[in-house]
């Protein structure tokens, strides 16, 4: 019985990175359309996840909230920061500091 929670817990653990590393390379790509759709560059081809939790998306399914951070430039010399927040592997929303914000 014991062996078999060990397993379970192995699985879930590998399942978790899976997902993880799948959701950050769809951020990475939604973070860089964000970038060539304002006309900046993105840093370090990277994003960096600051937050998680779950939420419900449209469809009534609980799905991975996730929010990362990355850097961008409009010039190649001032850092910028930007912001995107994604369900799943999906795009909610993304801010770029140098844009201005829709509030809605």
């Amino acid at each position: 019985m014991e062996t078999l929670i060990y397993f379970l817990l192995g699985a879930a653990g590998v399942w978790y990175w899976y997902n993880a590393t799948e959701a950050r390379t769809h951020a990475i790509g939604w973070a860089r359309r964000e970038c060539e759709k304002h006309g900046v560059q993105l840093l370090d081809q990277s994003v960096h996840r600051i937050k998680i939790s779950m939420s419900r998306d449209g469809g009534d399914t609980w799905r991975i909230w996730r929010e990362y951070r990355f850097e961008y430039s409009d010039n190649g010399v001032d850092r910028y920061e930007g912001r995107l927040v994604m369900l799943g592997y999906r795009p909610v929303r993304s801010v770029l500091e140098t844009s201005d914000p829709v509030i809605h």
